[in-house]
């Protein structure tokens, strides 16, 4: 195939569905002669925070001077965003080459592998063939049954737990911690937020099973001293072996400083056989030079346009702190485009408790909210709503509406995020 084709064959497995479990991802992969046993691995669950976390830790890694593998979902504007080596997205060349090996044994062998499937045997194949000493596996969805858990996790990192694909995960944060807690693997080491008693305690058990040592933000390694100024912020991460005073990461919010004090905690393993200089100058270095679009990024001033993947009332939530602990502003108008099996009234709830106004939107997506159920939710709030179909018209909207000290919030949904992202950088929003 070559990459036009590519595209074609991932974007028509997307009907496939999702499909949780490892009989196929094991098929594939012990055809492919299991390259993701052949690299070690920082492999990262939860339900919100594992991106960030991920790039984070890549981050510190490269650094730290080892040659990485990354892989994230779901991606923003270009499927390559997904499989990076040294933060470069794989090449289209090296993409189509990569998935034709692999839909070669799909074929061969009658595998009926999923999009997600077969782009997690896509990024083992190639990591392991250009060579990658890390890799750095987000989870899709859950931990235990996601395809990506048949990797080599020295560690894993299990970042903030609250209810979100309940119909396949659980009803419960136990029943998602248990599912989360999936990836810890025998002779590993365990890295895990602070979520509350009964959620660290599965975790604590899952990883006593498995023979694991773990570490607990909050419990086994600290953050202090958080402090703000423009688009950084500033904290000291205390661990048991070491401490690193005013640490900076270029992303805004606290559950940002949570998930990079993960990141250090689960680099600080990695990187255990080196010397203390060399982890101190890579934590410092590969924290301060991230970069992860579609979190709380500014795109555009006066007004201030910001973008977020907030998706579930947990990360909303956290959002909503943020803005208002970060902007100042005369009034926020909220462009709002989500997900119909995401907790929609407690999302509504929230967005109404500090939006002055809210323009209710829809991605080209399948699953995309009913605007007008959103729009009744969303009365109760008592707040100016629109609905406003096309994403890039809400756009317009709002910035015409807004002057010079207001500010414009895109969320809902990476995939909302992704379309306003496109429009503004195809200039269209100005």
């Amino acid at each position: 195939m070559n990459y036009e084709q590519t595209l074609v064959y991932l974007n028509d497995l997307i009907r496939s569905g999702i499909k949780l479990g490892l009989e196929n991802t094991t098929r594939l992969l012990d055809a492919l002669g299991n390259p993701q046993l052949k690299v070690p691995t920082v492999h990262i669950a939860g339900t919100n925070g594992k991106g960030s976390t991920a790039v984070f830790t890549e981050s510190i890694l490269r650094s730290a001077g080892y040659r990485t593998g990354l892989y994230t979902s779901p991606h923003l504007l270009d499927y390559r965003e997904r499989i990076q080596i040294d933060r470069q997205q794989i090449s289209p060349e090296q993409l189509a080459r990569t998935a034709t090996q692999v839909a070669e044994v799909c074929l061969r062998d009658k595998i009926q592998a999923t999009f997600f499937e077969v782009g997690t045997a896509i990024s083992f194949l190639h990591f392991y063939q250009s060579g990658c000493e890390w890799n750095v596996i987000e989870v899709g969805m859950g931990g235990r049954l996601d395809s990506t858990n048949l990797c080599r996790a020295e560690v894993s990192v299990i970042t903030s737990i609250s209810l979100d694909h309940e119909s396949s995960l659980g009803h419960s944060p136990i029943d998602i911690a248990g599912e989360k807690a999936g990836i810890i693997k025998p002779g590993g080491t365990v890295i895990a937020g602070n979520n509350g008693k009964e959620v660290c305690q599965v975790i604590e058990s899952r990883a006593h099973e498995a023979g694991c040592p773990t570490a607990f933000l909050g419990r086994d390694f600290k953050v202090r001293g958080r402090s703000w100024s423009g688009d950084s912020q500033t904290f000291d991460w205390i661990g048991t072996k070491r401490s690193f005073d005013q640490l900076e990461i270029p992303l805004l919010g606290e559950f940002q400083v949570q998930n990079a004090a993960l990141a250090v905690a689960a680099a600080e393993q990695a990187l255990e056989v080196q010397d203390s200089s060399l982890i101190e100058n890579a934590v410092r270095l590969g924290l301060k030079q991230v970069h992860w679009p579609g979190r709380m990024e500014v795109v555009s001033r006066d007004p201030v346009v910001l973008l977020d993947c907030a998706h579930n009332p947990d990360s909303v939530k956290k959002l909503a702190t943020a803005v208002q602990e970060h902007f100042q502003y005369d009034r926020c108008r909220v462009i709002l485009g989500i997900m119909q099996d995401k907790d929609l009234p407690q999302v509504a709830e929230i967005i109404g408790s500090f939006a002055d106004e809210v323009l209710i939107t829809r991605p080209r997506m399948e699953r995309s909210a009913d605007t007008h159920n959103l729009f009744k939710l969303l009365q109760i709030s008592h707040k100016v709503i629109e609905i406003i179909e096309e994403i890039q018209y809400a756009l317009h909207t709002a910035k015409n509406r807004s002057g010079p000290r207001d500010l414009i919030l895109v969320t809902g949904s990476v995939f909302t995020v992704a379309e306003a992202k496109q429009s503004i950088e195809s200039q269209e929003f100005h």
